[in-house]
């Protein structure tokens, strides 16, 4: 099937720009694959694509998602419905079982103990504030990074109790009929070294005077020249602040502050729908059960009684 290029940026503005990026890299193993057999990419046959999984089973270690994905982005330019064709979906639940897709984590670290760090930590450079600001946002919302960096002043509406953020851009879950995220912030007045919304204030004084009409985002980087910081900046920052704080980020990354806070919130008693809509999962989402809900890591606890008899 032929497309006019101006049809084809249209279906692409479908995709984010993530998901753009993953599916180019099942293009770079299909297009030189069909180059080989003499066939049209764009007129793959679900026979075609098995070859081609199989292929790549038989020569790559990924588990099933990545082979499911090759699938979704096949589907995109190809003739046929890839998703509903029996043999095929037949085929992948053999993959399924023979590289089962596994979450990242089997456990997570406890978040009072960045917390704890947290506490502590001298508020005496912007790049102690901006860290501390960007943590604290992880852990107490459990969305991604992604939302954090398209935070922008103009959304940012303060109220006596605290703050509440919309974010207009769109991110990884935005869709037809879904509503986009809205932090809630509200001042922790039992502890207001732990309070977000504290930090969140005092970091707009701290930014203020470094801002200009084009730095419309909320946080900026902290050396000069001030730009904005884009979302690995915002990542990094939150993996320095868990190796601080103890965490061996050499297994645990910034993103695993989700699976962390919405752990200890459950084992907390938190309502699993709080934990949804509060995260940006939908009602029915299994993600959280089947990814995110881990228990906390309890390393060394028997040594240590054991040394402390």
């Amino acid at each position: 099937m032929s497309l006019p290029n101006n049809v084809v940026e249209t279906i692409l503005k479908s995709l984010s720009e993530a998901t753009v990026k993953q599916y180019g890299a099942t293009y770079k193993r299909w297009l030189p694959f069909c180059a080989d057999r003499g066939v049209n990419p764009y007129e793959g046959t679900p026979s075609l694509v098995m070859s081609f999984l199989q292929h790549l089973f038989d020569t790559e270690e990924n588990a099933y998602g990545t082979f499911n994905s090759h699938r979704s982005a096949l589907s995109l330019i190809t003739s046929t419905d890839l998703s509903i064709h029996p043999v095929l979906c037949r085929f992948l639940k053999g993959i399924a079982k023979l590289r089962p897709s596994r979450p990242r984590y089997n456990v997570v670290w406890d978040p009072q103990v960045v917390l704890a760090y947290l506490e502590r930590l001298a508020m005496d450079s912007l790049k102690a504030l901006s860290e501390k600001l960007i943590t604290l946002l992880a852990l107490t919302t459990a969305h991604r990074i992604q939302t954090f960096s398209l935070i922008r002043i103009e959304n940012i509406i303060e109220s006596g109790n605290g703050f509440q953020i919309l974010i207009e851009d769109k991110i990884k879950t935005s869709g037809i009929g879904r509503t986009q995220p809205c932090l809630h912030l509200p001042y922790f007045t039992e502890n207001p070294k732990l309070s977000v919304a504290t930090a969140l204030k005092q970091y707009l004084t701290a930014t203020k005077g470094r801002r200009t009409s084009v730095r419309d985002f909320l946080f900026l980087t902290y050396k000069k020249p001030y730009r904005t910081a884009s979302k690995q900046s915002l990542s990094r920052w939150v993996k320095d602040t868990l190796e601080e704080a103890g965490i061996d980020t050499r297994i645990f990354k910034a993103h695993s502050t989700r699976h962390a806070s919405t752990s200890k919130a459950f084992d907390l008693g938190v309502p699993l729908e709080v934990i949804r809509q509060t995260a940006g999962w939908s009602t029915n989402s299994k993600t959280f059960c089947q990814f995110y809900n881990r228990p906390i890591s309890q390393v060394g606890t028997l040594s240590k009684a054991i040394l402390s008899l």
